[in-house]
């Protein structure tokens, strides 16, 4: 039985779902742009750049003034923005970092880089020294860790999605392209962060692929929605689990 034909408290469960996911699906892509897309955006870098600098680095420039570029970008002003430049175009040194560097990483970094934190610890010279080196963009264990969150997780998503739209009455051609098309844009996206972690060309892999993915959430969503509220029933109407 499709949804349409099915009572009318199960398709508000179904509506729920539909806004639940729509909702979260849209807010991942505002958390995407302010903390991924937007902070290169305002140093003059372009989606694709920026993305390639995430993934692959800025060998000429150490990650720390990388990241108080990009996505740290809110949590500092300019002049601590120099201070912490300063510090490493002079070498990074310990001796250096004593006194108005060590402040503002207390100040500005701990809070959140704490021991114990979900981010890396920041409260000590020897935690922050390495950042003081060229940028190589994200190290392999994280992006080993994202991966694995990742792949488990949004097929979920798409899994709840694919199986209210499969019980649509669009063509089954239409759904069995439709459903795919985000599971492929999974693996194709993710796949791109590890070419893109060797070769910063892949970043135009990455963003193909959020769009694949995008397009293939809000037609599943569209689709199901008017399907459900929108499309002419047949005379009968059924539970969903044929009773």
């Amino acid at each position: 039985m499709t949804l349409r034909n099915a009572t009318l408290s199960v398709r508000v469960f179904a509506t729920s779902i539909l806004f639940t996911l729509g909702i979260g699906f849209v807010l991942s892509l505002v958390y995407l742009y302010t903390q991924k897309v937007h902070p290169h955006k305002l140093q003059g870098h372009g989606v694709v750049e920026g993305i390639a600098y995430t993934y692959h680095g800025i060998p000429s420039e150490p990650r720390l003034i990388a990241s108080l570029q990009g996505s740290m970008a809110s949590t500092i002003n300019d002049a601590d923005f120099e201070i912490f430049k300063a510090w490493t175009d002079a070498g990074g040194t310990e001796e250096a970092y004593a006194g108005t560097v060590e402040s503002l990483v207390q100040a500005k970094c701990t809070s959140c880089h704490d021991e114990g934190g979900y981010f890396p610890r920041l409260e000590t010279y020897e935690d922050i020294a390495p950042l003081a080196s060229p940028d190589s963009g994200v190290d392999v264990k994280r992006l080993a860790q994202t991966t694995h969150v990742h792949l488990l997780g949004m097929p979920l998503l798409f899994y709840i999605l694919g199986a209210l739209f499969v019980r649509t009455r669009h063509p089954e051609k239409v759904k069995a392209i439709l459903v795919a098309v985000p599971f492929v844009a999974i693996v194709w996206d993710i796949a791109h962060w590890w070419i893109t972690k060797l070769n910063p060309e892949g970043a135009a892999g990455i963003v193909f692929g959020g769009a694949l993915m995008s397009l293939g959430f809000a037609l599943q969503w569209f689709l199901t929605f008017y399907d459900v509220w929108w499309k002419a029933p047949k005379a009968e109407v059924h539970s969903i689990w044929g009773e």
